[in-house]
């Protein structure tokens, strides 16, 4: 099998070598080139441990939707198979107000490097300043660390996360004589920030309690963990750090009665008291021919829906905008009383587990339209 992984790898080798482009090659000459050549020497595409017969390009997923993918040429050699090239241009997002009077929620996607994008979703709390501060400079304080020479993305981000929120100290310093600065020492915001490098690896960084999905073989993995109260070690550094958790009449723990999250930027009031701006971080290998999207949100979202549902709303929708707008009007059919923010990053099946919109919403709009009804 090791033999007829490596031939199948010369050939890929030798076909994208013979192109005239240095970087990327379009996703339909590879298809055509991969059922001439290579239809039965690519073993093991989608990472099953065995090889598979009759197999090409298409088998990734990435061909047989609407998302028409270039490929990196240098990584598709080193993989020994066609790696996707995700721009920020496949990005999808949305954004709603929902019932509130102000908008706090923010999102951002851009590259930070070639072959590096960024994209981060930010929820607000006690004003925007401090998720509007974070969206505008975040990225500066990731490109100084690369630039620097830093090659641990997790470093990166844990560094950038703390730079931007003691710059965020300095700044409500300099502006505290404005009238404004009770309220924005008392801002803060939530923060789940990716960098995807070379379309292969992805480092996440987080802070309270916006979540992160990847879409695997169809399946919903959750890649972050809120930062609650309800987490020992969380609740265990409040409390040695001379702070309270009082519970409200949902069951959540507030931090001094205020906050209901241990981990966030901003807060400053919050910060003797062991809220801290230090984020989690993981790294993880995206296999396109099994993974087929991941999908940030606020909570907003989660609030009314839960992590499978979210993966299926997505699922159900061709293109990335139309899954996240379709997800934030999910969330208000659902009853959301919150912002709510969505951006979906597609990979190489993207469209491969797709469900139908009809079923999807008589399955899990059903009883919810019952539970708002003014019958009952």
């Amino acid at each position: 099998m090791q033999t007829l992984h490596n031939t199948g790898r010369t050939i890929l080798t030798t076909i994208l070598l013979s192109e005239k482009s240095s970087s990327t090659i379009n996703s339909s000459m590879i298809r055509l080139l991969s059922k001439r050549f290579l239809a039965r020497m690519l073993s093991d595409p989608e990472n099953k441990g065995s090889q598979q017969r009759h197999v090409n390009f298409d088998t990734l997923g990435t061909w047989d939707n609407r998302i028409d993918f270039s490929l990196l040429l240098q990584q598709s050699i080193k993989h020994g198979k066609p790696i996707p090239k995700i721009s920020v241009n496949n990005i999808g997002h949305a954004n709603v107000i929902g019932r509130r009077l102000q908008n706090e929620d923010y999102c951002n996607a851009m590259e930070i490097k070639p072959n590096m994008i960024y994209f981060a979703i930010f929820d607000g709390h006690g004003g925007d300043i401090c998720a509007r501060f974070c969206n505008e400079h975040l990225p500066e304080h990731i490109k100084f660390w690369i630039e620097r020479g830093e090659t641990n993305l997790e470093i990166v981000l844990q560094n950038a996360f703390t730079e931007v929120n003691n710059s965020f100290a300095r700044y409500i310093t300099y502006t505290k004589n404005d009238g404004y600065n009770n309220e924005r020492s008392t801002s803060g915001t939530t923060a789940t920030v990716c960098l995807l490098h070379n379309s292969t690896k992805l480092v996440v960084a987080y802070v309270g309690d916006s979540r992160m999905f990847l879409c695997r073989d169809g399946q919903c993995i959750k890649l972050t963990n809120d930062h609650t109260a309800n987490v020992k070690a969380e609740k265990d550094r409040i409390i040695n750090s001379n702070g309270f958790i009082k519970y409200d009449s949902l069951g959540r723990g507030l931090i001094n009665g205020r906050l209901a999250m241990t981990r966030s930027i901003g807060d400053l009031d919050l910060k003797p008291f062991g809220v801290i701006a230090l984020p989690d971080t993981r790294t993880y290998e995206i296999k396109h021919g099994r993974d087929s999207f991941v999908v940030l949100t606020t909570d907003g979202i989660t609030d009314v829906m839960n992590d499978r549902e979210i993966v299926n709303a997505v699922k159900s929708c061709q293109q990335p905008n139309e899954a996240a707008k379709f997800l934030t009007d999910q969330a208000l059919h659902c009853s959301c009383d919150d912002n709510a923010t969505a951006l979906v990053v597609p990979f190489g099946a993207w469209g491969k587990y797709r469900n139908h919109r009809q079923t999807y919403n008589q399955f899990f709009s059903f009883g919810r339209q019952l539970q708002n009804s003014a019958r009952f």
